[in-house]
């Protein structure tokens, strides 16, 4: 039998009143591209807005060193699940519509395990139904291709519009038929925890390899000294164990922090969340998270 320990000295110290602007995704997730793909990510969980509202949390993502176009970077599932809503009839920005070209964008979104869900926004014309031949209520692998990354409705150029979401209320999700919103205050955003990445989540300018890899980056991983301020995250994952060796590891009011470790976690002195940080220790392997039921 194994056994999974998470080991905690008493002289660190534990408050879970989650105040940041945004949290850590419960699931894990891979780069939404098919692996191999070149990834830029040209706006983040802060810098991401629209020209008729101020929507954070969400993410730019755009392929390149494959040429250009809309039939060369192939989108894929980010974790295994559900289809839930499909667009993929539109193939222009139409002439007018500026500075709102919204409801003429093409969509999938993705219910996952626990409760939340990913949104693929931009994509090219009938890809979804056709090329990927995707059905409502089907489910889908981690890595199950989408459709194409184009540059449809609400888009300033050809990319991929990526977002996580928690639906406040998962018996009756609202999501508009136009654009494939949902509403602002109906769903939390979250930052989406990524296996494949050394930091394990995506801000504005990183340069990423998308891969399907189930495994984690670190065999074991050794938590260095560090003070987190407000609104900043850190992620630890290791296939085995995470300690932070006696040293001075701070998340401070409004930081973010995940320790995921296949095996153990172990705090020592010198360890602190103090109150109104998001603060979240875990066991489990680095696959995206399954779907129940469904793929692992």
């Amino acid at each position: 039998m194994k056994y999974c320990i998470l080991t905690v000295f008493s002289a660190a110290t534990f408050f879970v009143q989650a105040q940041p602007t945004f949290e850590l995704s419960n699931n894990v997730y891979r780069v939404p591209y098919a692996t191999g793909t070149f990834v830029t990510v040209s706006r983040d969980h802060f810098t991401h807005t629209s020209p008729t509202a101020d929507v954070t949390g969400r993410y730019d993502l755009v392929g390149y060193g494959q040429g250009s176009g809309c039939s060369v970077y192939r989108l894929v599932a980010a974790a295994p699940g559900i289809i839930r809503r499909i667009v993929d009839n539109h193939n222009t920005r139409p002439p007018g519509c500026d500075p709102d070209c919204a409801d003429f964008n093409n969509y999938v979104w993705i219910e996952h395990a626990n409760g939340e869900w990913t949104k693929y926004t931009h994509m090219k014309q009938n890809s979804a139904t056709q090329d990927a031949g995707l059905i409502l209520n089907d489910t889908v692998c981690a890595g199950a291709f989408l459709g194409y990354e184009c540059d449809i409705g609400q888009a300033s150029g050809r990319h991929l519009h990526f977002e996580v979401r928690r639906p406040n209320n998962p018996a009756n999700v609202d999501i508009s038929v136009a654009g494939g919103f949902m509403g602002r205050n109906d769903a939390l955003h979250y930052v989406p925890v990524i296996n494949s990445i050394a930091k394990h989540f995506m801000q504005d300018g990183d340069a990423l390899v998308a891969s399907g890899s189930n495994s984690c980056t670190n065999t074991n991983n050794t938590v260095p000294a560090i003070t987190l301020p407000n609104n900043t995250f850190r992620v630890y994952m290791a296939s085995s164990d995470i300690i932070t060796n006696n040293n001075a590891v701070q998340f401070q009011n409004g930081s973010n922090g995940l320790f995921h470790a296949g095996t153990s976690i172990t705090f020592s002195p010198g360890f602190s969340a103090n109150a109104g940080s998001s603060f979240h220790a875990r066991i489990g392997n680095c696959a995206p998270t399954p779907f129940p039921g469904g793929c692992n």
